[in-house]
């Protein structure tokens, strides 16, 4: 019995040999031909990805440092400093340091605190957007994408005269907010630096422009 047992064994181990029973080569095929429509189709979306991920950054970054510069300015109030001659006319237009010190401090610890939860959000992008955004956008599933802040943020106050029409200047003063980012999406890389403007005071002056005139940077 034993004998007859072992006798069925090696014909059965005999004819898997002959049948080729070995990993189905159909599925190995398959394998090869799902792999290369993954790579064909990474290669085709990764540099809409990137433009796509970088527009995103650019655009939440900006509405942050907006948002942070307008609420730190509402809290702290002006930084501008007039003074007056005798007859009323301006004679110097300066700026508060120690207004401009706070703001600016102010603004970075926001803007900080917003990149944090930026970083921490989940950004992704609908595959057919990037295949096609014409007739797929919004469809599939999503390709998320990553963001990362680079360096430090900085904050500077800017100041400008213009001519406003006959014997009037305008003088304004805005805050140049900037941050580098790093934008990571399908193996790929980005670096953008985002810089957002946002006006702090602005006043007409009648008559000739004042001798002094702070920038306070």
């Amino acid at each position: 019995m034993g004998l007859y047992i072992r006798t069925m064994l090696a014909r059965r181990r005999t004819r898997q040999r002959r049948e080729g029973v070995h990993p189905p080569i159909g599925i190995l095929l398959l394998a090869l031909l799902l792999l290369s429509l993954l790579l064909l189709t990474v290669q085709r979306v990764r540099p809409k990805l990137s433009a796509y991920a970088v527009n995103q950054v650019q655009y939440e970054a900006t509405t942050m440092m907006e948002r942070a510069a307008a609420d730190c300015t509402a809290e702290l109030g002006s930084i501008r400093m007039v003074q007056s001659g005798t007859d009323g006319a301006v004679t110097s237009l300066t700026t508060n340091a120690v207004a401009v010190s706070q703001l600016r401090t102010a603004v970075v610890q926001r803007v900080y605190d917003e990149i944090g939860a930026l970083e921490s959000s989940r950004l992704s992008v609908p595959l057919g957007t990037l295949l096609d955004p014409q007739y797929l956008s919004g469809i599939g599933p999503a390709v998320p994408f990553g963001v990362t802040a680079l360096g430090c943020v900085t904050a500077d106050v800017e100041s400008d005269f213009r001519a406003a029409g006959i014997n009037q200047t305008i003088y304004t003063v805005a805050l140049r907010v900037k941050a580098d980012f790093a934008v990571q999406g399908l193996g790929k890389t980005d670096r953008v630096t985002v810089s957002a403007k946002y006006p702090l005071e602005e006043t007409v002056v009648v008559g000739e422009v004042p001798m002094i005139a702070a920038n306070s940077q």
